[in-house]
Order: structure tokens, then C-alpha cells, then sequence
């Protein structure tokens, strides 16, 4: 067996050794232009130098075929183009939107702080100077701050996240001890007499909220006939809240702060909401353009070049009577395809030339 392997060893061997050399003679042809020295190389061992030619392109060609595929690049950068839209829109949209989503909630708290100030000045303007005429005293047509409260209680049943409420730091009713953020309002009113309204955000009974607040100030005689002089307070208000606490007020003091509110989850809540569906959006778009251009990019470019490169391996194997389809094609790659087409005819001529010589 090892004396038969050793035979079949040898003319390999010795087959290598005549290839190689006249593969130097056949490269010597190419430089030299010869016709006969190319046509002194046996049939026999020029096609098998070519063949080996041919499967180390055709092997070098399949293995780069793996990484440098034209259609995952194309994908790679398609991703790479969506996952870049995303992070450029995803924070712009959010900034957007939330702006958006705030400007609706502040729209939200001016109709609220408008529908306080009509009920607080109807009660100041129309019910109190009527019941103070009839000498009745009547707390929720006599204070305004008695009937926002009122009306707010009912609020509540149907709007239960919206916030109502009128506090102060010397109260009658003691539900409306200003808390926190109330306090901090309160304090910037004071500071500054000429400030109007503020819009801020801050916790109330532990929840976040978007608030617009207004300063209550004692400027009726109605206010002071309730929060004055204590003795000289009506005898509902004493026996309801004592006289420890809510009295004392004078004319133009600025006594407490009105205020409505929106909870800030909501808000950001509805912000990630509308984000997360534009973000939606573009991904749909993006995934139908990918499908469409992978489609695209598939039929008219790679399938071509596909086809030429099989063509191409076809030939280098020996098979120069494979033909390419693509050749019709008024494009580049058209007249990559006519190119090779060209070639290829060439290399037929050339062949039966060298079979006639031969």
C-alpha cells in the first residue's frame, strides 16, 4: 500500500513541478507577446494551470463574498441612517412635544384661573352687596373664597386631577393652611406687589403639579367684615372657625394665593405618549423604504452584478460560452456587463484561434 500511495505521490509531484514551470513559461509568453512560445505549452497543462487559476479566484471571490457584500452594506447603512433619525428625533420630537403638551396645559390653567376669578368676582360684585344690603350673611354667596372651594368640591367629582384652591397663612377654615409651594408663592407675591400671576410647578399633597397662581388680596369692605376685627366678625363665621385664627386683615394686605393646577405625570405622561407614536411613525416609514429600497437595490444592482460574477467564475472554470442577460441594460451596470460580454467574445475567438494554430 505505502509503495502504491508512493506511485500515485510521485506524478503529482512531478505534475506540480511541469505546472509551475510552465506556468513561468506561459508568463513569459504574456511579457514577450510570443504566439509560439504560448502555443510550445501543452494543451494539457495549460488547461489545468488555468483551471487552478481559476479556482483560487473563485475561491478568493466566495470567501470575500461573506464581508464585503454589497447588499449588507447597504442594509448596514440603512440601519445606521435609522438608528441616527432616531437619536436626532426622539429628543426633538420629546422637546417638542412637550413644549406642545405645556402650552395646552397652561391654555388649560388660564380657563381655570379665568372661570375662579368670574365665580370669586361674581360673588364680590353681584351676592355680597345684595346680602349685605338684606343684612343676611350667607358664607358661599358672601365669600369668595367659600364658594371656589364649593364649586371646586364639585369640580372634583367629575375633573378629580385638576386642583382648586385657595390658600392662605392665617386662614379661617383651616383646609386652606397654605402648604409648601403655597408658601413660596405666597412669599413672592408679597415680594412683589406688582407680580400678576405665576406659572411654576411644585408638590402639593404629594403630587406634582403645573400651577398658575394669582394673589388674593383684601381689597373689599366685604373681606374685612369676615377677616377684620373678630369681635366685630358675623356670628356664623365664630361659631364655624373660632376667633383664633383668620381675622386681623386690613385693606390692600395681601392675604393669601389662588391657584390651579394640572398634574405634571399627566403631562409627561401624554409627552411620551405622543413622542413614542411620531417615533412609531418613523420607524413604519422607514421600514417600508427599507423593504422598498432593499428591493430596489436587490433587482437592479446586486442580482446584475451577481450574475456577472457568476459569469465571471463560469469563464475562469473553463465555461466561455456562458452569456450575461444584463448586457441590454442602458447603465453603468449595462456597460459593465457589454464590457465583459466583449471579453468574453475575445476570449472565444482567441481560443479557436489557438486550436486552429494548434
Amino acid at each position: 500500500m505505502a509503495g502504491l500511495a508512493g506511485a500515485h505521490a510521485a506524478p503529482r509531484t512531478e505534475d506540480s513541478s511541469q505546472a509551475a514551470l510552465l506556468d513561468k513559461q506561459l508568463n513569459i509568453c504574456k511579457f514577450s507577446h510570443s504566439e509560439a512560445a504560448a502555443t510550445s505549452v501543452p494543451r494539457y497543462y495549460r488547461g489545468v494551470i488555468a483551471n487552478v487559476e481559476g479556482r483560487k479566484m473563485a475561491e478568493t471571490s466566495s470567501s470575500g463574498q461573506k464581508f464585503k457584500s454589497l447588499s449588507k452594506k447597504f442594509n448596514l447603512a440603512l440601519v445606521i441612517m435609522y438608528i441616527c433619525s432616531i437619536a436626532i428625533a426622539a429628543p426633538s420630537v420629546y422637546i417638542f412635544t412637550k413644549q406642545q403638551v405645556y402650552d395646552r396645559a397652561n391654555e388649560d390653567l388660564t380657563l381655570l384661573v379665568d372661570v375662579v376669578k368670574s365665580i370669586q368676582g361674581y360673588v364680590a360684585n353681584d351676592l355680597r352687596p345684595y346680602f349685605l344690603k338684606q343684612n343676611i350673611f350667607y358664607s358661599p354667596a358672601f365669600s369668595g373664597i367659600v364658594a371656589t372651594a364649593r364649586i371646586a368640591g364639585h369640580l372634583k367629582s367629575y375633573q378629580p386631577d385638576y386642583l382648586i384652591r385657595n390658600a392662605s397663612d392665617n386662614p379661617l377654615n383651616p383646609d386652606n393652611e397654605a402648604k409648601d409651594l403655597e408658601k413660596d408663592l405666597l412669599k413672592q407675591f408679597r415680594a412683589s406687589r406688582t407680580t400678576q400671576a405665576i406659572s411654576t410647578e411644585g408638590n402639593i399633597d404629594g403630587r406634582r403639579y403645573l400651577v398658575s397662581a394669582a394673589p388674593k388680596i383684601s381689597n373689599k369692605k366685604g373681606c374685612l367684615k369676615c377677616h377684620g376685627d373678630p369681635a366685630k366678625a358675623p356670628d356664623d363665621v365664630t361659631d364655624s372657625y373660632g376667633t383664633g385664627r383668620g381675622y386681623g386683615y386690613t385693606m390692600g394686605d395681601i392675604v393669601g394665593v389662588s391657584l390651579v393646577g394640572v398634574p405634571v405625570d399627566d403631562v409627561q405622561s401624554l409627552t411620551v405618549q405622543r413622542s413614542l407614536y411620531v417615533i412609531g411613525i418613523i420607524t413604519l416609514l422607514f421600514a417600508l423604504l427599507f423593504m422598498l429600497l432593499n428591493s430596489i437595490v436587490k433587482r437592479l444592482i446586486i442580482r446584475p452584478i451577481d450574475e456577472i460574477t457568476e459569469v465571471a467564475q463560469s469563464v475562469s472554470k473553463g465555461d466561455i460560452n456562458r452569456t450575461i442577460s444584463s448586457v441590454t441594460r442602458n447603465d453603468e451596470i449595462g456597460e459593465l456587463a457589454h464590457s465583459f460580454e466583449l471579453m468574453r467574445r475575445s476570449l472565444v475567438a482567441a481560443m479557436k484561434h489557438m486550436r486552429k494554430k494548434a
